[in-house]
C-alpha cells in the first residue's frame, strides 16, 4: 500500500522537524529505509540537515538514510565549499547525493555509451581532428513563476553550472578505468580542472524583451548566454561553447562536434527528438535513433525515476560529487567576474511566455 502524507514546515527553523520526527514511523523497532529529498533553497539545507540530526531522523539503525540535494548548490565558489563544509558537519559523503536530473536522461547517458562502445567514434573525439564544440539548450518558454528566483541566478547559474558543464565533461573525459562511480567522477573532474573562460570577444549574453515587464523592474539578469571557452592538455586548441536561452524560437537540446575536415561532423540531438547523426566527407554514414520513447512509450522511465531508483540502490553514477561542484564553480566565478566586458543585446521574444 502506498501512504502519502504532506506535513506544512517553517524550515528556517531546526527545531520545527521535530513535527517531521512525529509525523515518520519510529524505526527502532523494524527498522526503515529513509530518503530525504531537500527541493529546497540551499540556504536551509543546514538547518534541515541540524534538525534531522537533532530528532534522530539520520540515526543510523540496520537500514539506510540518505539525503538528496537538488540545485543549485550555492550561488558561487565561496558559498558552495562554505555548504560542503556544513552539511559534511552533520552527514557523511556517503549518505549525500546531488542530483541534477540532465544526468538522468536516457539521452544523455547514452553519450557515454557512445563515446566508449564504438570504435569509430572514440577515433573521431579522441584524435587530433576535433577543431569545435557546441553544446546547446534551447527553451521556448520564458522564466514564468521562478522570475524571481531566476533574477537572483540568471542563465549562466543556472543553467551552464550544471547542466551544460556536466554534458561537456561527459563528452571530452577519458576513458575510466573501470565503468564505476569513483572512476567516472575522477574523468569528469580531470576535464573539468582543464576548463577555463577567458574568451570575452566570442561570448554573448542578452535578455528577452518582455522580461522586464514580467519582473516588474529593469534588471541585467541574463536570459541567454553563448560562453565560450578553452581546454588545456590534449584537448588544447579545441574550440568549445555552452549555449542556453529563454524564449527562443523553439526548444531543443544539442551537441555539434565540428572537425578541421568541414566534411566531418557528429550531431548529437538530445531533446526533442533524441538521435545520432554521423557526417563523414560530406555524407551521412549513420543515423543512431536515441529515442526509446518513441519505440515503447509509455514504459520508459523519466529521468528523476530513474535517480531516485539509483538513491535507493546506492548508485552514484549519474550524480554529481563534490570536487565536481567545486570546479563547476570556479569556471563559472570567472565566467561572472568579466560579465561587464561581454557583449549583452536585448532580443525579441520568439515564443509565449510560460504561464504561472
Amino acid at each position: 500500500d502506498i501512504n502519502v502524507r504532506y506535513l506544512a514546515i517553517d524550515f528556517s527553523k531546526s527545531e520545527n522537524l521535530k513535527k517531521l520526527a512525529e509525523a515518520l514511523p519510529m524505526c527502532e523497532i523494524d527498522g526503515c529505509n529513509r530518503i530525504y529529498y531537500l527541493a529546497t533553497s540551499y540556504k536551509l539545507f543546514p538547518d534541515i540537515l541540524k534538525g534531522l540530526k537533532k530528532f534522530h531522523l539520520l540515526s543510523r539503525s540496520d537500514k539506510f538514510n540518505r539525503v538528496v540535494f537538488e540545485k543549485p548548490f550555492g550561488e558561487n565558489l565561496k558559498s558552495s565549499d562554505a555548504l560542503e563544509r556544513k552539511i559534511h558537519d552533520v552527514v557523511d559523503e556517503k549518505h549525500v547525493f546531488r542530483i541534477d536530473h540532465y544526468l538522468g536522461k536516457e539521452s544523455v547517458q547514452n553519450i557515454v555509451a557512445l563515446k566508449f562502445g564504438s570504435k569509430e567514434f572514440t577515433k573521431l573525439m579522441e584524435g587530433d581532428s576535433l577543431q569545435e564544440v557546441e553544446i546547446s539548450v534551447d527553451e521556448s518558454l520564458g522564466v514564468g513563476n521562478r522570475i524571481e528566483y531566476y533574477d537572483d541566478f540568471g542563465a549562466v547559474k543556472d543553467m551552464i553550472q550544471n547542466h551544460l558543464l556536466q554534458l561537456l565533461a561527459l563528452l571530452m573525459m577519458d576513458k575510466p578505468k573501470k565503468m564505476e562511480s569513483k572512476y567516472i567522477h575522477d574523468e569528469k573532474v580531470k576535464i573539468l580542472k582543464r576548463i577555463s573562460f577567458s574568451d570575452v570577444g566570442n561570448s554573448l549574453m542578452g535578455q528577452y524583451k518582455g522580461y522586464a515587464s514580467e519582473l516588474g523592474r529593469k534588471s541585467k539578469t541574463e536570459t541567454f548566454a553563448r560562453i565560450s571557452l578553452s581546454c588545456s592538455g590534449k584537448c588544447k586548441g579545441v574550440k568549445i561553447f555552452l549555449r542556453t536561452g529563454k524564449r527562443l524560437p523553439k526548444r531543443y537540446g544539442r551537441i555539434v562536434m565540428k572537425f578541421r575536415d568541414p566534411k566531418n561532423k557528429i550531431v548529437i540531438n538530445l531533446q526533442p527528438d533524441p538521435d545520432v547523426e554521423v557526417k563523414m566527407h560530406g555524407k551521412k554514414i549513420r543515423n543512431i535513433d536515441l529515442c526509446p520513447d518513441c519505440v515503447f512509450r509509455p514504459n520508459s522511465p523519466d529521468a528523476y525515476e530513474v535517480l531516485i531508483k539509483d538513491v535507493i540502490n546506492s548508485d552514484r553514477k549519474l550524480f554529481v560529487r563534490r570536487d565536481e561542484i567545486h570546479e563547476a564553480w570556479r569556471i563559472v566565478d570567472s565566467i561572472l567576474s568579466k560579465r561587464k566586458r561581454i557583449p549583452f543585446v536585448v532580443y525579441e521574444d520568439c515564443s509565449e511566455p510560460m504561464k504561472a
